[in-house]
């Protein structure tokens, strides 16, 4: 029954696709291009590099924004923890007959050698 819960949380609650930013990345460094090849001197490549660095930005702040968290390991772990707490009720466990649970004895590893016998 766990097993089969824990089928359906990894397929039922896979994060949906985020959406594909290459046309806006593409975009930003065409128009750095075109800007690049009109500028004179140092100071109008500094504030084109500053323009396509804001535009990169951006891009890298709505991929952060529509970037969707993966839910399915906390559940999965909570699967778990049901599981071993399951497991824990439904274990035997010794008892005497008063109905106090005891702890299992180990038999003597090497018994004490019998007496030897008279010849």
């Amino acid at each position: 029954m766990l097993a089969l819960a824990a089928v359906v949380i990894w397929f039922a609650m896979a994060p949906d696709e985020s959406s594909d930013r290459s046309s806006d990345i593409a975009s930003a460094l065409s128009d750095y291009e075109l800007n690049e090849a009109r500028t004179e001197g140092a100071p109008q490549q500094q504030v084109v590099n500053g323009w396509v660095a804001k535009d990169l930005l951006t891009v890298i702040a709505q991929q952060q924004n529509d970037s969707v968290t993966d839910e399915r390991l906390p559940a999965l772990a909570v699967l778990v923890v049901l599981g071993l707490a399951l497991h824990i009720a439904t274990s035997m466990r010794p008892t005497t007959p008063d109905g106090v649970v005891t702890a299992p004895v180990a038999p003597a590893a090497n018994p004490s050698p019998e007496p030897a016998s008279a010849l």
